[in-house]
């Protein structure tokens, strides 16, 4: 999409509108021209005219007005078009497939969202004053052809072979942007890497040095590739202030050959030259800036167009029933697949087939080695996933008709790769009190607090912000609850206290608890295990462990036999 399509179709207020002021602020400045050159001359007769004086004042009030309005109004649209385009695309991320989301990566997302509505910002006055400045030079020259046609046309000759140039040197500008915003968006990712991985890169100097000699490559490219463009850009402008040169030169120089009424018109024209050099400069300094602008609508129309794929799979699935399930009877996973996929859209890792039934109100526990399945699996059971084969049913219903998002609301859960939010969101009846006594309970209350509606003093270490995640889950209270791996970051105690204490608590209160978890000392506490290993259940057996197995469908390659949980 291009800059005028983009303003043009998310603007608010009428763009004929504004086209009006700005050309009639345009058009008063071209006036203003004509009053002080009709002055001048005026003078220079010896003869003083107190009309133009009128004049004067009543054009100048008009251009003052006119400027004022269209520059006000271009910053409240353009933030009103900001404002709707970083709704739309937050809205868009919350209605999105997961697993695309997961593709997209963050630098992507979080430019479109910041970096290139400021740069959008960021031009709308030069643009709409590059706007008025094209407008005025548009009278301006038509005031020249009123003074001599022969000026008229040497003029629009020399600015029209400027223009030439300027449109072939456009193209390699806007490679060059393409390319460094593309870079630009590799640099953050390799940033968020240091500061995400801080830990794992301070425990190994070759992994320390290695990723810092990327970010030094990568901001060197993008250094070089930036300072190319502005090279081209001084270029540009170098060539541009000549053109103006060369524009002057030949009014006063080549055009009295041309013309013998010349020399009479010559202090006219020669100020009308002047007086446009500005505007033209003003259009040429926005160059860069629509150029940046241009790049900022594209990459958002392609966020946007990403964003539009991973959402309109996830709005297929979510459709349903409008009436919101609150308890079950059974939850059934039946031939439950799904694939990973590397970049070439080939399969990476499957997860399944998996087959298995989970009793409302029952304590099952999932194990299995690190890469196992066991979050996917969650991730699948969830719904946050869609499989690939397979269904999922409710009470023997499939979930596809009743809406994925209706399923989705009996779950609450505190993922490994969990995120902490500082509010609850969507939780307004909680009282305070209550969430007091839960800090207390998890010996928080001295680290943090819920004051106004959020949890201050958010540093805290991985176990206690985990603990602050299983207070927000708890207060979600769904009847499935999810932990994935809960208790691996805990002390001792806290370790004791969530299998001993908590998960019975929730089960006296009738919830469904699923936990991965590789605690095997606590097998005891749950109604049944199930074991992953390669992204399929297999049998498990030891002292203490509830497990009904039954023999898989099917036996994959290499000689494995895993068995599928059969209620």
């Amino acid at each position: 999409m291009k800059l005028w399509q983009f303003f043009s179709t998310h603007a608010t207020t009428s763009v004929p509108a504004i086209i009006v002021v700005a050309g009639l602020s345009g058009l008063s400045n071209a006036a203003l021209l004509t009053v002080i050159n009709s002055a001048a001359h005026s003078v220079s007769e010896g003869v003083s005219d107190f009309r133009l004086v009128i004049l004067f004042g009543i054009v100048i009030t008009l251009y003052i007005l006119c400027q004022r309005h269209i520059i006000r109004t271009s910053y409240v649209e353009i933030e009103k078009i900001i404002e709707t385009i970083r709704i739309r695309i937050a809205d868009k991320i919350r209605s999105s497939d997961l697993y695309a989301l997961e593709g997209i990566g963050r630098s992507q997302l979080y430019a479109g969202v910041n970096r290139e509505t400021l740069t959008l910002s960021q031009a709308a006055a030069p643009i709409i004053i590059a706007v008025q400045g094209a407008i005025m030079v548009m009278f301006s020259l038509v005031y020249i052809y009123i003074l001599s046609s022969t000026a008229f046309f040497l003029t629009v000759l020399i600015i029209a072979v400027g223009l030439v140039i300027h449109l072939n040197m456009k193209r390699p500008l806007l490679e060059g942007l393409a390319a460094a915003t593309t870079r630009e968006n590799e640099l953050f990712d390799s940033l968020t890497h240091l500061v995400d991985g801080f830990k794992e890169v301070k425990l190994s100097k070759s992994r320390n040095d290695g990723l810092f000699a990327h970010i030094r490559s990568v901001a060197h490219s993008v250094a070089t590739l930036k300072s190319g463009v502005g090279l081209r850009l001084a270029d540009y402008y170098v060539f541009n202030q000549v053109l103006f040169y060369l524009l002057i030169g030949a009014i006063v120089f080549l055009l009295p050959s041309m013309t013998e009424t010349y020399s009479d018109q010559v202090t006219r024209i020669t100020a009308a030259a002047l007086f446009i050099v500005g505007p033209l400069t003003m259009v040429v300094g926005s160059v860069q800036v629509v150029a940046n602008a241009n790049n900022a609508v594209r990459n958002i129309s392609m966020l946007e167009s990403v964003l539009d794929k991973a959402q309109k799979e996830a709005s297929d699935r979510d459709n349903g029933g409008d009436d919101p399930i609150t308890t079950f009877e059974t939850i059934e996973l039946s031939n439950l697949e799904f694939s990973y996929r590397d970049s070439e859209g080939e399969p990476a890792f499957k997860v399944g087939p998996l087959d298995l039934t989970i009793r409302n109100g029952e304590t099952l526990f999932v194990v299995g080695g690190n890469g196992s399945g066991k979050s996917t699996m969650l991730k699948l059971l969830t719904a946050l996933y869609y499989p690939s084969a397979g269904r999922i049913a409710l009470d023997e219903a499939d979930i596809h008709l009743l809406g994925y998002q209706n399923y989705r609301e009996l779950f609450t859960a505190v993922f490994s790769d969990y995120h902490l939010f500082d509010r609850l969101y969507g939780m307004n009846n909680v009282e305070p009190r209550r969430i007091s006594e839960m800090l207390r309970l998890m010996q928080l209350d001295e680290k943090t607090s819920f004051r106004e509606g959020r949890f201050e003093h958010m540093q805290l270490s991985t176990g206690q912000r985990k603990r602050l995640a299983l207070i927000v889950c708890l207060l979600d209270d769904k009847p499935v609850t999810v932990f994935d791996e809960w208790a691996a970051d805990q002390d001792p105690e806290f370790r004791e206290f969530f299998y001993r204490n908590l998960l019975p608590n929730l089960k006296r209160q009738g919830k469904t608890i699923i936990a991965a978890t590789h605690d095997d000392r606590y097998f005891d506490l749950a109604d049944r295990v199930v074991k992953m290993e390669l992204g399929r259940f297999v049998p498990v057996s030891g002292p203490g462990i509830r497990s009904e197995v039954a023999p898989d469908r099917e036996t994959p390659e290499g000689g494995e036999n895993p068995t599928g949980e059969n209620s």
